[in-house]
């Protein structure tokens, strides 16, 4: 007696072959999604970072050659030659104006994640003036990893100028 061979899969065979293909097909879109939104993270954040590096050299500098500052709802930095510099909160952005003879010569802009408290602030330091910026997150519930970054800026107004004064000419 023979046996007759078999041409194909039996039905439990292709079944179990399309489950094992269906779950593979749904850890792959899992990993997937994950590696994306890992991807905006990282590139939201390094966005930040270096758009808060800007503004910290930006402001130390604009600092160090001031001769003062005032502290309001803004930081207006003013220079011997007459112009001066304002930073402000625009939400979602602080905006860098230069003004001489109150017209906007320049305007940078320092963009923040959406919900982004600024806050300005001014301390006197044995007879020097330093000014903070502090980026924080907005009051909110969101989780962790949707908050902006935060970040302390600070700069001391004047000390080019005090080296200058300090400086021997020939």
């Amino acid at each position: 007696m023979r046996r007759s061979s078999r041409a194909g899969k039996s039905l439990i065979e292709a079944l179990i072959i399309i489950s094992l293909m269906s779950v593979i097909m749904g850890l792959a879109a899992t990993s997937l999604a994950s590696l994306f939104r890992l991807r905006y993270v990282i590139t939201r954040d390094a966005e930040q970072a270096a758009a808060l590096d800007r503004l910290a050299m930006r402001l130390r500098l604009d600092a160090h050659e001031a001769n003062s500052v005032a502290i309001d709802n803004a930081c207006t930095l003013k220079f011997a030659d007459g112009r001066s510099i304002q930073y402000l909160f625009v939400a979602p952005r602080i905006v860098r104006e230069v003004q001489r003879d109150d017209k906007v010569v320049h305007r940078d802009t320092f963009s923040l994640p959406r919900r982004t408290a600024v806050r300005f602030s001014e301390e006197t330091v044995a007879d020097d003036q330093l000014v903070r910026i502090a980026v924080m997150p907005e009051e909110t519930k969101l989780p962790p990893r949707e908050l902006p970054r935060t970040a302390v800026i600070e700069a001391a107004v004047g000390i080019h100028r005090a080296l200058a004064q300090t400086e021997v000419r020939p």
